[in-house]
C-alpha cells in the first residue's frame, strides 16, 4: 500500500481551511495598494502616492495584522503537517485567537484610513479579513481535543 507524502488537506476542519485560506488571501491583498492619492495641477493628474495595509496611515495597525496574519499561517501550517506543540491551550483556541486578533487590527487600519484616500485594496482586505474572522469562529466553536491537558482544580463542578 502506498503512502502519500505531502500535506493532507482533509485533516482540517472547515474553521482551519477558511482560516488557512482567507489568511493567505488577506496576506497577498496586504501587498496592494490600500490608500492612493494622485496630486492634481490645472487638470493634469501629476505624480499619484499609494500605501498598502503595512504602511500609510495606521501603519502600525496593519502592521501588527500582517504579523499577526504570518503568524496564524504559520500555525495552521504546522496543525496541517501534524506538527504538536503543547502549550497548554487547545490549537482551534489559538487558532482563533489569533484570527480574531487579525481582524480586529484590520478593522481598526481599516476605519482610520476610510476618510483619508483609501484605495480598492483596502475593501478587499476587508472582506478578507471577516473571512479569517467568520474561520476564527468557527474554529473557537470547535471541541477541544480529548488529549488537551485537564485543567487546573480538576474541573469537578459536583459536590
Amino acid at each position: 500500500m502506498a503512502q502519500s507524502s505531502g500535506f493532507d488537506m482533509s485533516k482540517l476542519s472547515l474553521g482551519s481551511k477558511i482560516v488557512a485560506g482567507a489568511g493567505v488571501l488577506l496576506l497577498l491583498d496586504s501587498f496592494i495598494s490600500w490608500q492612493k492619492v494622485c496630486f492634481e495641477f490645472a487638470g493634469i493628474t501629476g505624480a499619484c502616492g499609494t500605501a498598502n495595509m503595512w504602511g500609510g496611515d495606521a501603519g502600525w495597525a496593519g502592521l501588527l495584522a500582517g504579523l499577526l496574519v504570518i503568524a496564524l499561517i504559520v500555525w495552521e501550517g504546522l496543525a496541517l503537517a501534524g506538527t504538536n506543540l503543547n502549550v497548554g491551550m487547545a490549537a482551534s483556541k489559538i487558532s482563533s485567537y489569533i484570527g480574531f486578533g487579525v481582524l480586529g487590527f484590520v478593522i481598526i487600519k481599516f476605519l482610520l484610513i476610510l476618510t483619508n484616500h483609501v484605495a480598492f485594496g483596502a475593501f478587499i482586505g476587508l472582506l478578507f479579513a471577516l473571512g479569517v474572522g467568520y474561520g476564527a469562529w468557527m474554529r473557537f466553536q470547535e471541541p477541544e481535543a480529548s488529549g488537551a491537558p485537564p485543567m487546573p482544580g480538576g474541573g469537578n463542578t459536583s459536590l
